[in-house]
C-alpha cells in the first residue's frame, strides 16, 4: 500500500474543521468520515516530518502537536459511533444523548456575542464595544438592558440542567527542561474531552501565562491567561492569591482580582462582566485545589476590625459554579457544576478561571 500524499496545510485544517462542522450539522456519518481522514493526514504528516529537514517541519513541538490532534479526531469517532446508526437527531437509538464539540465563534453556530441573543456575554460585549470604540456618550441599546437589581441567576432558563465538567491533568517533560502541564475539561460523562488548558513549568519559577483551548480548534487559543507574579518565592508561593486577566473574544480582557494579594487562599477574588459583579469564593476550606464557588454580589466593603485587607460583601446565596472532589484509588480528581443557561462564553472565560487557578497548584503538589 502506498504512501498517503501529504496534505496542504490549509487543506487539512479545512477537513478538520469540517469534521467537526459536521457534528453539530448533525451529519454523523459525514462527520466520522472527515475524522479518519484527518487523523489519516495527520499521521502521514508526522511520518514525512521526521524525514524532513526543514527546522520548522521537523520539530517535537509539531508532533506533539499534530499527535493531539489525531488523539482528538479518534476520541470525536468514538463518541460518533453509537449514532451512526440512528440518522439524523442528538440521541442515538438507546436515547444517548450526543455530546457535540464547543462552537467556535466563526462558525456562526455560537451566537453568544450577538445583540439578540440576550446573553450576558453579548451584553458584556457591548459594554467593552462602547467603552472602547463608541464615538457615543451612551449605547442605544444600553436603556434595554437588565437591571443589576435583578439576579442573575434568576434570569437564567429554570428548564436547563446544570453543565458538568470532569477536569483531568498530566504532564510531560519537554526537550527544552519544561513541565508542560496539559488539562483536559470531559463532558458529563468523563469520556470526551471538550476544553484543553496548557502551561509551561521550569523548576521555581512561577506558572505566569497559559492557553485555553476548545479541541475544534486546537491549536489556536480561544483565551489567553496572564497571572500576576508573587514577589517573594517559597513553598507557599503557589498557593497565594494572584490576578488573572483573560482574553478571550473582548476588546479588554475579563480581570480577576483578589481581595488580598499574595495572601493564602486564592479568594475572594472579585471581576465585572456584562455590568454586574462576581465573586469567587472557597469551594472548601479544608481543600486549596477544589474548584471555588462562584456568586454575584453588588456591594463590597471592608471587614471591620481587619488589618490584612479582607473584606464582605452582600453575595447572593445561590451559586453559579461550585466542584466537588472525586477519589479513585489515591487518584483525585474535579468536578465543576455550572448553573443550567450560563452561556457558552462566559462559561469558558469562569472554566478557564479554575483550570489555571488549580495547575498553579499543582506546580506546588508534584
Amino acid at each position: 500500500m502506498g504512501k498517503m500524499e501529504v496534505m496542504s496545510p490549509d487543506h487539512l485544517e479545512l477537513l478538520r474543521s469540517s469534521a467537526f462542522e459536521s457534528e453539530h450539522a448533525q451529519l454523523y456519518d459525514s462527520s466520522y468520515m472527515q475524522h479518519e481522514a484527518a487523523a489519516l493526514a495527520l499521521e502521514s504528516d508526522i511520518e514525512n516530518s521526521l524525514a524532513s529537514i526543514s527546522p520548522d517541519g521537523n520539530s517535537d513541538e509539531h508532533r506533539r502537536i499534530a499527535r493531539t490532534q489525531i488523539f482528538i479526531h479518534r476520541e470525536r469517532q468514538k463518541a460518533l459511533r453509537p449514532h451512526l446508526e440512528s440518522g439524523s437527531g442528538v440521541e442515538d437509538g438507546e436515547g444517548r444523548e450526543c455530546v457535540f464539540v464547543p462552537a467556535p465563534m466563526h462558525w456562526g453556530a455560537n451566537g453568544d456575542l450577538d445583540e439578540e441573543s440576550g446573553s450576558l456575554s453579548s451584553v458584556h460585549n457591548l459594554l467593552t464595544w462602547q467603552a472602547s470604540y463608541s464615538p457615543l456618550s451612551y449605547t442605544p441599546m444600553y436603556d434595554e438592558l437588565p437591571s443589576p437589581d435583578i439576579p442573575y441567576y434568576s434570569m437564567l432558563d429554570p428548564t436547563q440542567p446544570p453543565i458538568t465538567y470532569h477536569l483531568h491533568r498530566t504532564r510531560e517533560w519537554t526537550t527544552s527542561g519544561c513541565r508542560k502541564y496539559i488539562y483536559s475539561a470531559r463532558e458529563y460523562s468523563d469520556k470526551y474531552s471538550l476544553y484543553m488548558l496548557e502551561t509551561s513549568h521550569r523548576g521555581d519559577n512561577q506558572v505566569n501565562a497559559a492557553e485555553f483551548y476548545r479541541v475544534a480548534e486546537f491549536p489556536t487559543p480561544c483565551i489567553s491567561i496572564i497571572l500576576s507574579g508573587i514577589d517573594k518565592r517559597d513553598s507557599n508561593a503557589a498557593y497565594k492569591s494572584r490576578c488573572i486577566h483573560l482574553r478571550g473574544p473582548f476588546a479588554t480582557p475579563i480581570k480577576e482580582y483578589p481581595d488580598r494579594q499574595q495572601k493564602i487562599p486564592w479568594s475572594p477574588r472579585r471581576f465585572t462582566y456584562g455590568g454586574r459583579r462576581f465573586v469567587w469564593k472557597p469551594g472548601d476550606p479544608h481543600d486549596d485545589v477544589m474548584p471555588e464557588t462562584l456568586y454575584e454580589f453588588q456591594n463590597d466593603w471592608a471587614k471591620p476590625g481587619s488589618r490584612t485587607g479582607k473584606r464582605l460583601d452582600d453575595a447572593k446565596e445561590r451559586p453559579l459554579v461550585w466542584g466537588e472532589k472525586k477519589r479513585k484509588g489515591k487518584v483525585e480528581s474535579y468536578t465543576i457544576h455550572f448553573a443550567g443557561g450560563v452561556d457558552q462564553v462566559f462559561r469558558e472565560m469562569l472554566l478557564a478561571s479554575q483550570m489555571v487557578r488549580q495547575v498553579c497548584l499543582f506546580t506546588a503538589m508534584e
